[in-house]
């Protein structure tokens, strides 16, 4: 094998360009490299030395690496500010807390569909009778990162919800943790296993009954978007989007035994160079359902402070919610 390039990894650096068109100090060699080009093959080309070249003033400029590709849609959704650490934000939503298990006859599974499962702010909550009497749930968001941006909620879970979501496992199958290709942008792209995360997991969707649709419209509220985001929608729901497909992955149930973990990773995905609108993960909501382990902390390693070189630590607690954006 020839080698065509070689490249000495030096922090902050993290992206490389290799690019066989142009040849420094040879006009001719490069005109003959462009003109072999097809017209979608230098469309393809320009596109990564417009993003190379921005890169670098965005760099110059933040002191931070560009990771997308330039240029690209600014977020459509809201993000919190963390201007500082402690920093906190209230947040209401009519989706309380379960405080008693409605029988299984009851909970069933969510038959509606579309524009059926939408809720008006007048109209009553799922199973009301089961919840806690109070009309809202606060929420607080505590910063606890600026860079990245990330906070804990404590009670985001209720221990009846947390109990819940435990006994669904019981008849589930775990499988060995996936991650996700380079490229991958929605639910059912391929995956495969990787040794950088051993962990075992299975998956919840939002239909699978009341308490678990409840739970996605508290994060709706806590991220303050539309729910019918986080769902399949009907055609005159955001007819503007392209897909009626639900925006967030069903749920995540993940186990980690002594050993196991999940190293240290950016939480994003690359969209296809191809696809205009450069889509990416917006946020990730962790949901803590134990606590009181030797470990089993979720860090942050890079987190940007003035005191230590040490990453920070989430530390589990029952029914604490974690958010981090990745935008």
């Amino acid at each position: 094998n020839e080698i065509l390039a070689r490249f000495e990894i030096k922090p902050p650096q993290s992206v490389y360009y290799y690019d066989p068109i142009t040849i420094p100090g040879d006009d001719a060699a490069t005109q003959a490299n462009l003109d072999a080009l097809s017209h979608e093959e230098f469309e393809l080309y320009q596109t990564l030395v417009t993003s190379r070249d921005f890169g670098k003033e965005y760099f110059n400029f933040t002191g931070r690496e560009y990771l997308s590709l330039y240029p690209r849609n600014a977020p459509s959704h809201k993000i919190w500010r963390a201007d500082y650490f402690g920093q906190e934000h209230w947040v209401t939503s009519k989706e309380t807390h379960f405080v008693d298990l409605p029988n299984e006859k009851e909970l069933g599974g969510i038959k509606e569909k579309g524009r059926e499962r939408k809720l008006m702010d007048h109209e009553p909550r799922l199973l009301p009778q089961y919840r806690s009497p109070e009309p809202y749930l606060n929420m607080t968001l505590k910063v606890i990162s600026c860079a990245p941006r990330a906070f804990e909620i404590n009670n985001f879970l209720s221990e009846t919800e947390v109990n819940h979501i435990m006994f669904l496992t019981t008849g589930m199958k775990l499988h060995r943790s996936t991650t996700a290709g380079a490229n991958k942008q929605i639910v059912g792209e391929e995956d495969s296993t990787s040794s950088t995360r051993t962990s075992l997991n299975t998956w919840v969707y939002r239909e699978k009954d009341a308490v678990i649709d409840a739970i996605y419209r508290r994060a709706a509220d806590l991220l303050r978007i539309d729910e019918s985001l986080l769902r399949t929608r009907s055609p005159d729901e955001y007819p503007e989007i392209h897909t009626k497909s639900s925006m967030a992955e069903a749920l995540q149930l993940v186990h980690y035994d002594v050993g196991q973990e999940y190293t240290a990773h950016h939480d994003f995905g690359y969209a296809s160079i191809r696809n205009p609108n450069q889509p990416a993960r917006f946020a990730t909501l962790l949901l803590y359902l134990n606590e009181g382990m030797t470990g089993g902390e979720t860090q942050f390693p890079r987190w940007v402070n003035a005191e230590t070189r040490h990453g920070l630590n989430a530390e589990p607690k029952i029914g604490k919610a974690v958010l981090f954006y990745s935008q």
